[in-house]
C-alpha cells in the first residue's frame, strides 16, 4: 500500500512538471509548479525524511512560489510575439528523450543480482535535523562555507548593480 502512495505521488509530480512546460498561460504554469513541489514533499515524507518535506513545503512551495506569483502578477505577462516551432522536430526530440528514459529505467531492471547494489537498512536517525546538521557541518563544512561566500558575493553584486546609495 505504501508503494502505491509513492507511485501516485511520483506520477503526480511527473504530470504536474510536464504541465509546467506545456501550459500556455504563465499563471497556470506557476500553479502547476506548486503542485510539483508539494508532490515532491509528499515523496520526501514517504522516504522518512520529515525535515526535508517540511522545508520543501515551507521554503519552496510557500515562500519562493509566492514570490514567483507576485512577479508574474506584477509583470502582467502578455504574449507579444508568437514563437514558431516545428512540430516534427519537437516530436523527434521528445521521442529520443522518451527512449533514453526508458533505457535508463529498463536497463537496471535487467541487471544480474551480482551487479545490483545490495539494499541496506537506514540509519536510526535518517532524515532528522540532528543527522542532517551533523553531516553538513562535519563532512561537508567546506562546501557550506563556500556556498555562504558565494551568496554574500551575490548579495553585494545585486546591491552594486541596483544602485543602492549609502546614506
Amino acid at each position: 500500500m505504501e508503494n502505491l502512495f509513492f507511485y501516485i505521488a511520483a506520477m503526480l509530480a511527473i504530470v504536474s512538471a510536464s504541465s509546467v512546460i506545456l501550459q500556455r498561460k504563465v499563471m497556470y504554469s506557476v500553479l502547476s509548479l506548486i503542485v510539483t513541489l508539494l508532490s515532491v514533499a509528499w515523496m520526501y515524507a514517504m522516504l522518512s525524511a520529515p525535515f526535508l518535506a517540511v522545508v520543501q513545503v515551507i521554503l519552496y512551495a510557500g515562500a519562493i512560489m509566492v514570490l514567483f506569483l507576485f512577479v508574474v502578477m506584477m509583470l502582467k505577462y502578455e504574449k507579444t510575439e508568437t514563437f514558431r516551432f516545428r512540430p516534427g522536430l519537437l516530436w523527434c526530440l521528445g521521442l529520443v528523450a522518451a527512449i533514453a528514459f526508458l533505457i535508463e529505467i529498463v536497463l537496471p531492471l535487467n541487471m544480474t543480482e551480482s551487479l545490483a547494489p545490495a539494499a541496506t537498512a537506514l540509519a536510526p536517525g535518517f532524515g532528522s535535523i540532528k543527522s542532517l546538521g551533523s553531516i553538513l557541518y562535519t563532512q561537508y563544512l567546506l562546501p557550506i562555507e563556500l556556498t555562504g561566500i558565494l551568496l554574500l558575493v551575490a548579495v553585494v553584486g545585486v546591491a552594486l548593480l541596483s544602485g543602492v546609495k549609502k546614506e
